[in-house]
């Protein structure tokens, strides 16, 4: 069922999705490349696969392809990227150990060697399923001599339990839309976009570790000045946000807007306290609070100034939230209980900024493994807060998208500035807990009022 079934204005955008949407043949093809490319020596290291698998076995459920041959399609390029990295390490290993490229990152090839000689050709089998090593493996296993028959036992054993576990979260998503009613159909593919998005960043990020080829390649061809990691995170912040901007406001983004409300609204009516709860937290009043909190510790408790640009951040993005607003004079949803503009929202704005900014700051002199988790935990912070506003029907859906990007934006630059200014000392990870515990105790506070309030 299409995303714009249930709305007949949208039918010139419809066909142009349906005309652009892959055939079933070529969304097998494009499964059994990815899967190629995502287990082949090297080439797996840089390719987002996750990502990508988890979208095209969506878009493979979707179009009708049985979940068998959508299977079968990830099984055969597994097998042959493992296959052909073997071959390579049989056949080339000397020459390809010898390129520049490869001698640069030889850890890549130490880790998987090390791994190999622990497990011997069980490595094959495990190593398929380890992000890290997935594509050197087979490449090393061939360097060393593995018979090619054991090899192809463990190849074919593998692949097997690899397809599944990363073709089937995307295809049982897609099944869904054949299950649900139609007002959900448009909050599944809102909700599969998130996830495609956030697997893409996530993947993206990890690529842009120091040691790896893709941050290498950056680093390479980017002006000496530019990060990698902030470079490609104000690209994509921007971008989303421009997007955002120029759709909001037309009649395909206002469809979109009244297609994804309703739903969300429900799940506000069914759980109206837990909602509350969540919103409290991105209060632009509490985020200018714990920003200065922030500073404050920063300053007295650490000697550094760089926390003040958590209040510096927190305050252009609410000031900047405010201008835009009056720029765009979108009204909000029908029914509201707040009267000023909708777009975009203060609260997404305020708690992407706060959670954002303060993560930045703690992380910013770490190792990128912790940079890296402290981002994973921070980001379903973020969604939640910034969801519960048009789940409590005060912002349209792409209201709360312009609001994140908003505070991603301000986020990046802050990160930009500490790469010039860092601080000498590092902020205790805890803080982060604190500042989350203050939030989660004003929220409480304050339906304890509220309950007292009107329960007396």
């Amino acid at each position: 069922m299409s995303l714009f079934s249930i709305c007949p204005d949208a039918v010139v955008l419809e066909n142009l999705l349906t005309t652009l949407s892959p055939s079933p043949p070529l969304l097998l093809l494009l499964i059994t490349l990815v899967a190629l490319l995502e287990s082949l020596a090297f080439v797996g290291l840089l390719l987002p696969g996750v990502a990508l698998l988890f979208g095209l076995a969506f878009a493979a459920s979707s179009a009708g392809v049985g979940p068998m041959a959508c299977l079968l399609a990830g099984f055969i390029g597994a097998v042959l990227g493992d296959g052909v990295s073997f071959l390579l390490g049989r056949k080339a290993a000397p020459s390809i150990r010898q390129l520049n490229w490869i001698q640069r990152h030889a850890d890549w090839l130490d880790r998987g060697e090390r791994f190999f000689h622990k497990w011997g050709g069980l490595s094959i089998i495990t190593g398929r399923f380890v992000g890290p090593i997935r594509p050197i493996i087979p490449f090393v296993a061939g360097s060393c001599g593995l018979s090619p028959a054991r090899f192809t036992l463990y190849n074919l054993f593998s692949a097997l339990g690899w397809a599944p576990l990363y073709l089937l979260p995307g295809y049982l998503t897609g099944q869904g839309l054949h299950h649900l009613p139609n007002e959900l159909i448009p909050l599944l593919w809102g909700l599969v976009i998130l996830v495609f998005l956030l697997l893409l960043l996530q993947q993206v990020h990890h690529q842009l570790h120091p040691d790896k080829g893709f941050y290498q390649y950056c680093r390479r061809h980017l002006p000496a000045d530019w990060q990698p990691a902030p470079t490609f995170m104000l690209l994509f912040s921007g971008s989303l946000f421009l997007a955002t901007s120029l759709l909001a406001p037309t009649p395909v983004g206002h469809h979109l807007n009244q297609l994804l409300l309703p739903p969300l609204q429900a799940i506000g009516q069914q759980l109206p306290l837990w909602s509350l709860a969540i919103t409290l937290p991105g209060d632009p009043a509490l985020g200018v609070a714990l920003a200065a909190i922030s500073g404050l510790y920063g300053q007295y408790r650490c000697r550094q100034s760089q926390g003040w640009g958590i209040l510096l951040g927190v305050g252009c993005v609410l000031g900047l939230n405010a201008l835009l607003k009056l720029a765009f004079a979108l009204p909000r949803p029908e029914g509201a209980v707040l009267e000023s503009f909708s777009f975009p929202s203060g609260h997404a704005s305020s708690i992407t900024a706060l959670v954002g900014l303060s993560v930045v700051w703690v992380t910013h002199n770490r190792h990128h493994g912790i940079r890296h988790l402290c981002y994973l935990l921070a980001a379903p912070i973020i969604l939640l807060v910034a969801l519960s506003r048009p789940i409590l029907g005060v912002h349209w859906p792409l209201d709360i998208v312009a609001g994140c990007a908003e505070g991603l934006i301000l986020t990046t630059l802050y990160r930009v500035w500490l790469y010039r200014y860092p601080a000498r000392d590092k902020i205790p990870l805890y803080w982060l807990a604190i500042l989350l515990g203050v939030a989660a105790l004003y929220s409480g506070l304050y339906l304890e009022m509220a309950a007292q309030r009107y329960y007396g």
